[in-house]
């Protein structure tokens, strides 16, 4: 079995989420507003917040307990 058949489907959405928060971290308003829709979608509201309530811009995903590295660079 391949490491991606491993990898659930909530894993590769929070790899994605942390990596565009990294990429919009510099617009403030492009990140407010993508974070606000995240908040949308059940069961990444506390990941939604915490990218926010931030003062520096995320780490790599595997920080957050992320097993996909699907979406890093």
């Amino acid at each position: 079995m391949a490491a991606d058949e491993v990898v659930g489907e909530p894993e590769r959405l929070k790899s994605l989420i942390i990596s565009t928060a990294q990429e919009l971290w510099e617009n403030k308003d492009a990140l407010r507003k993508f974070l606000g829709v995240v908040r949308r979608s059940e069961g990444f509201v506390k990941l939604a917040d915490a990218l926010e309530q931030s003062d520096v811009r995320p780490a790599n995903a595997t920080f957050f307990g992320v097993k996909s590295t699907e979406f890093q660079s």
